[in-house]
């Protein structure tokens, strides 16, 4: 795994990522303590795992959302899969006794 990002490739990286940048955003304010509201340890400690906590979540779920879709891409490219509909029928029912 690589440990560089270029700028131009953290912007592409947060173009698509939404939900991240806005964490980063919190962070990065939170770090600056640009809104004021940090000025005991404990609030900015708390604080910060919090969001990292919240940052650790939407992480995951960015990698879940890829990974189910380049799962459907590969069974996409497979001869003979197709994507079936939902199912129209509840089944067979069980014949009276």
């Amino acid at each position: 795994m690589r440990s560089d990002f270029s700028d131009a490739e953290m912007v592409e990286f947060f173009q698509a990522h939404p939900a991240l940048r806005a964490r980063f955003v919190t962070l990065a304010r939170a770090i600056e303590n640009s809104e004021g509201g940090l000025e005991e340890a404990d609030a900015a400690e708390e604080f910060l795992v919090e969001e990292m906590r919240l940052l650790g979540r939407e992480a995951l779920q960015g990698w879940a959302e890829g990974r189910v879709a380049a799962t459907e891409q590969e069974i996409r490219q497979q001869p003979h899969m197709h994507r079936q509909g939902e199912k129209n029928s509840a089944g067979i029912r069980n014949s009276a006794k």
